[in-house]
Order: C-alpha cells, then structure tokens, then sequence
C-alpha cells in the first residue's frame, strides 16, 4: 500500500511541477510533432517515430529502413499554429541524417494604445531548422546528435528578430528484439540572443533567453498485436527551477494497415489512429491524426500528418 501511494505522490508532482517551466523560451519546441507521437502522449524517447525522426531520439535514424518525408500541422486554439516538414534517410552502412524545420506562431493578436484604442494586429512567429545524424556503433546501441537553428520574430516596433542554436545528444538501446530504452538530453545549451538597443535606445541591452534543458528517459515494448511506450522528463532552467512530466500510450493494430491509439500527457488524455495505404509502390503512405485535449479554458487541438516513404 505505501508504494501504491508513492507512485501517487510521484504523479501528482509530475503534473504540478510541469507548469513551472510554461513562460520559459523555446515552449514551441516542447509541445511535441507527429500526429502518431502526440496520440499515444507523446512517450516516444526510445522508439523511432518515422514522420519526425530527429524530434524525439536521434539515434533512432541509425534504425531507419527508408527514407521519410512527412509534413504535418496542428490546428490549435487561440489562433495558434505549428507546422513541420522532415527529411530523413539511412546513411549505409550503419547511420542516418535527417534535416527538419518546426514553425509556430500566433496570428491576430490584438494591438491596442495607452488609452485602449485599437492599433491593428500583429502576428509572432518562431522557427526551429534540425540538422540531425546517428550512428550505430554497436550491434543494439546506436547514439545521435541534433544540431538546431532557432529564429523568432515579435512585433516590437516593426520587428524585434533574435537568433539562436541548440544541441540534442541521444542514446537509443535495444536489449531485446521487443524491448527499447532512450535517453535524450535535449535543448542543451540552447536560446535565443537579444539586442535590445534599437528598441529602447540607451535602456536597451544584449541578453540570452535560455530554453529549460530536458532529459528524457524512456521504454518501447513491442509485443505482436500492440505497442507499449513510455518516458519521464525532467527539465532544468537555471538554478533553482525544475519541472518534470510523466507521457505513456499504446498503438492497437485491429486490422492491417490500421491503427489505433491512445495515451496520457501528464494526466491529459490523447487519442487517435493512423492508416497506412499505397500511393505509388506498396505500403508507402501514412495519414495519421491525433485528438488533443488541451487546459481548462483552452480548446481542443486537431494534429495531421502525411508520412511518404521510398
């Protein structure tokens, strides 16, 4: 009974803790990709995840059989966007690359003066370009790398543009054929970089907005009808904030070339399902959607992605 109520301690934590990282930079990057991923809760730091490879583990590119190319986009509430287009292909004898760009943004928001009189309205909107390559050194141990480009323009006076990098470092395990286990340190070192100084003239200033460094531990298991994963992240911004979430869903294949999914995002149910058809050689086409249900008072989100394979 008292590791029963442990477990519920830990969970409980795990939701309360992970709205303390939520005003932090870079919050597009933690939202999560693929239609398939998001349905299950987004778990999958130790599987590979076709349509966006490089997102949730590198290393897993050292597994691919194919080369991928998918797009996919989140129709979100309050006039939200994130959209995506991946590239990713096997690098014989034992690695693979991909290359990848994520965009978000907001549209229509509302300007208004000091006296509360309408100015029109503005937009924001930031990117993320992934430049990714795995390898794998032993025979069930493959490791990866991502390298990223952030870009992020706000309506401060015209526009206010800052740049930034980042770096992903992973490890993907596979001890037995049904079994697999991730880790990940993500958005390490990562941030944008102001300037300030055309804004507010002399008040203006140099500065780095640091993104919260993740890492992720995970499990696949994979046994012959359905799909089980799993992770526990972990995020630090700075010295004294720390948040932590908790994802797992399964993948149910009643027939073939159908899917059907469902999972939990720190206590947020997700579902969805996926179909897999011929459009030029067989077995080449994934049309996959996810139904996520957002915070009370923010609206539901809609996600689809197309996945080609050759």
């Amino acid at each position: 009974m008292n590791r029963r109520y442990l477990l519920l301690s830990l969970l409980l934590s795990s939701v309360l803790l992970a709205g303390d990282i939520g005003g932090y930079a870079g919050s597009f990057l933690r939202v999560g990709t693929t239609a398939r991923s998001l349905a299950m809760g987004g778990g999958l730091t130790a599987d590979l995840d076709s349509g966006f490879p490089a997102y949730y583990n590198p290393a897993a590119m050292a597994f691919l059989p194919k080369r991928h190319v998918s797009v996919f986009h989140h129709f979100l509430p309050l006039d939200r966007y994130l959209v995506s287009a991946a590239f990713s292909s096997a690098l014989p004898p034992s690695g693979g690359i991909g290359v990848g760009i994520l965009n978000a943004g907001v549209e229509g928001i509302q300007g208004r003066d000091q006296a509360g009189h309408e100015t029109g309205t503005f937009s924001t909107e930031e990117y993320a370009v992934y430049f990714s390559f795995a390898n794998q050194l032993f025979r069930n141990i493959s490791f990866g790398v991502n390298v990223k480009l952030f870009y992020q323009v706000l309506p401060v006076d015209g526009r206010q543009v800052s740049k930034g990098t980042g770096v992903d470092l992973a490890m993907l395990f596979r001890p037995a054929r049904k079994f697999q286990l991730g880790l990940v340190i993500q958005d390490w070192n990562a941030g944008y970089a102001w300037n300030t100084s055309e804004v507010f003239d002399e008040k203006g200033s140099s500065y780095q907005d640091e993104f919260p460094t993740q890492v992720r531990v995970g499990f696949a298991y994979h046994p012959k009808l359905f799909d089980i994963y799993g992770d526990y992240t972990f995020f630090s911004a700075g010295e004294n904030t720390t948040a932590s979430r908790i994802r797992a869903g399964g993948e149910y294949r009643p027939m073939e070339r159908v899917s059907v999914r469902a999972g939990m995002n720190n206590f947020s149910p997700t579902v969805g399902g996926g179909l897999n058809y011929s459009l030029i050689n067989r077995d080449d086409s994934y049309v996959d959607y996810a139904f996520l249900l957002g915070r009370r008072g923010e609206g539901v989100s809609h996600v689809f992605t197309y996945i080609f394979t050759f």
